[in-house]
């Protein structure tokens, strides 16, 4: 692309952030995406070697930019509340084709083999071993399930395992995007398969259906999608190395991690959330029917957050 054409396609994105620095106020909740964007004009402009005028025109406006969200620590709160709110779900919105194609994976599995074990629980067998299988139903059966970690210290001793192995296997699905996104994939099919077996496995038997479900239902929606975002993340990490496009690989595989960053951090979030549930809520004394109901709004506070949040005003700068 031309420098004039260059300047044709992005002059309007420089225009308005031109106007939304200008204001002090109004327009700034969309600074957050156009400084991201403007981030990579000035890395194109540099590698394609742009006019020294140009470059440096988009270095000063980049500085101001930093400057107006960076420079005053009192405005720190109110930039993470914006990334939180807006910039989050409008990231994941905008790879919606990576969504559609994670949760295939992930329910694809989940309904195949669940239907395949509820039909013939022996079909198990072929994706667990006997001991696993035996071990999965001890953990819910009525003898041995148990309401309560034995007060406060035994809840926060399981907060902090929680979060420590499924914050880690987040992180380890979006770094092993680095392999062609392919490890990545593989670790939500994984998991898809395993939540088949478990679910359909512990429902067969209506002595520890009742325990599992009341017990995953409401963390398994912020754990499930803590997963789908860092699989996102990890699968786009993979393609910017096998379609790095016109750049080059070590320059698109920088500039996927910043643009997944709002995934990877999100999914952490989620995750801890998660924790903070399964630790102390889903071991707790509630009757199933109560567990169900929370579990009901806090999978459609989740859906109704990616599905709605950051839209309205200043939604046109994201694209």
């Amino acid at each position: 692309m031309k420098q004039a054409q260059f300047e044709t396609v992005y002059g309007p994105l420089w225009s308005a952030i031109e106007t939304t620095l200008a204001s002090r106020q109004q327009g700034r909740e969309a600074l957050p995406e156009q400084y991201r964007r403007l981030c990579q004009c000035l890395a194109l402009a540099s590698q394609r070697g742009y006019s020294p005028q140009l470059v440096s025109h988009l270095h000063d406006l980049v500085a101001r930019c930093h400057h107006a969200l960076y420079g005053v620590a009192a405005e720190r709160p109110t930039v993470l509340l914006q990334w939180l709110r807006v910039d989050l779900p409008r990231r994941v919105r905008a790879e919606w084709k990576l969504l559609l194609l994670v949760l295939f994976c992930l329910l694809g599995p989940a309904l195949a083999i669940g239907l395949l074990v509820w039909q013939d629980a022996r079909h198990a067998y072929l994706f667990s071993s006997p001991e696993e299988l035996a071990r999965m139903h001890s953990m819910y059966a009525p003898s041995s399930f148990k309401t309560g970690r034995g007060g406060n210290e035994g809840d926060v001793q399981m907060f902090g395992h929680y979060i420590w192995n499924n914050v880690s296997i987040d992180f380890r699905t979006f770094a092993s995007g680095i392999f062609g996104g392919v490890p990545a994939l593989l670790i939500v099919l994984f998991n898809g398969l395993h939540m088949g077996v478990a679910a359909a496995w512990l429902s067969l038997d209506p002595a520890t259906r009742t325990n599992f479900w009341s017990f995953v239902v409401t963390h398994a929606s912020f754990e499930l999608a803590g997963l789908v975002l860092s699989g996102m993340a990890g699968i786009r990490l993979g393609l910017s190395l096998i379609k790095p496009g016109r750049l080059r690989r070590r320059d698109a595989l920088q500039q996927a991690s910043i643009e997944m960053y709002p995934l990877v951090a999100g999914a952490a979030l989620l995750t801890v959330l998660a924790a903070f549930f399964e630790a102390f809520w889903s071991a707790s004394s509630a009757a199933p029917a109560v567990k169900y109901s929370v579990g009901a709004v806090c999978w459609a506070l989740v859906i109704l957050f990616f599905a709605c949040a950051g839209r309205g005003k200043g939604a046109h700068a994201a694209r």
